[in-house]
């Protein structure tokens, strides 16, 4: 080691050869106290996150063999556990904003958000992006974050730490981009539309979930109702809405499953919602383009959205009627989510 020097927290350290090396982080060794060692569970404070830097290398496989990995992107939040957590003690972080509202949970029994941790130092990384938007298996939508819902707005957070009946929290703040020059206003703008890009997602795939499964029990119910006394009036009903919801169907969810599927099927109003919002967080601000296609958006889903309302309020109902003649149990419409919507 020639040389070293710490920048932004981290330790670097140069060597012969003409290499360097970058311990990143070192708020872990600046909090180092012997208490922490018997403590049963210790939350560090994180250091500032950045809304800068993605991670990873190039070429879609990962930095070359010969280079050096970033930092995760996000926050990096690292806690201490005298034992590892089981069945019967759940380990639990959220991560909150400035009101208290809880934005991302991670525990050891979500199969979605699931985390793992084991006796001693344990890290654990957000990405600083909201929950996705409702998952439809088997479907990609292009152009939209990947990796979560929209990202958080600079700003004051906190990190919170459950572990049985032991709750620790820690503030840490999320600073912008440096290369982002745009007012704080104007910042603020662009991520509120990106929220509600991402709860117009989440509204579509509850439909498409909710009507998918009507058509599932309409599809069963007629094919059991051959021996009611109006058979042939359901079958002709049942039929009727089965076709109903199967061409809605497409207007609202894309089939394409992958990147290159997306030349084979159209996209639905969810992966012009998703697209959208790729292109809202590739900018700074708010492009008059974008909004002109969010009201288009806008008002492409409130046509549809009411659509799925009178398939979901009247014609169940008229199909259940149907069913009630012929002295069957009717159709049950899924409960919708409750939920803000933008």
């Amino acid at each position: 080691v020639t040389d070293l020097k710490v920048r932004h927290g981290d330790l670097i350290a140069s060597t012969e050869g003409r290499a360097f090396w970058i311990m990143d982080d070192l708020s872990v060794i600046r909090q180092r106290a012997d208490s922490i060692a018997t403590a049963a569970v210790h939350l560090y404070t994180p250091r500032a996150a950045s809304l800068a830097g993605s991670g990873g290398g190039g070429g879609g496989g990962g930095p070359p063999r010969n280079a050096g990995r970033n930092p995760p992107a996000g926050a990096t939040i690292f806690y201490r556990l005298a034992v590892a957590p089981d069945s019967a003690n759940a380990l639990k972080v959220e991560f909150l904003d400035a009101t208290g509202t809880v934005l991302r949970t991670f525990t050891t029994q979500d199969s979605s958000n699931k985390i793992t941790a084991k006796a001693g130092l344990n890290s654990l990384n957000w990405n600083l992006r909201r929950p996705l938007p409702t998952r439809i298996a088997g479907i990609v939508l292009f152009g939209a974050p990947g990796d979560g819902g929209a990202r958080v707005s600079p700003g004051r957070y906190m990190v919170r730490l459950t572990s049985g009946t032991i709750v620790k929290t820690a503030p840490f703040d999320v600073v912008q981009d440096p290369r982002v020059t745009a007012p704080t206003a104007v910042v603020a703008e662009r991520d509120s539309v990106a929220v509600l890009l991402a709860s117009r997602i989440t509204e579509i795939h509850d439909a498409v979930l909710r009507l998918r499964d009507i058509r599932t029990q309409v599809q069963s119910f007629t094919s059991r109702a051959k021996e009611a006394t109006n058979a042939d009036t359901l079958a002709k009903a049942g039929r009727a809405l089965g076709d109903k919801l199967s061409k809605l169907d497409p207007r609202l969810t894309t089939k394409a499953g992958n990147g290159q599927d997306i030349i084979n099927f159209a996209n639905g109003i969810n992966g012009q919602y998703g697209f959208l919002l790729g292109q809202v967080e590739g900018n700074p601000v708010l492009t008059k383009p974008v909004r002109e296609r969010l009201v288009d958006l806008e008002k492409l889903w409130t046509s549809l959205r009411k659509e799925v309302e009178l398939v979901e309020s009247q014609d169940v109902a008229a199909f259940n009627a149907l069913l009630a003649q012929g002295k069957l149990t009717g159709v049950v419409a899924p409960t919708k989510k409750k939920g803000p919507i933008a």
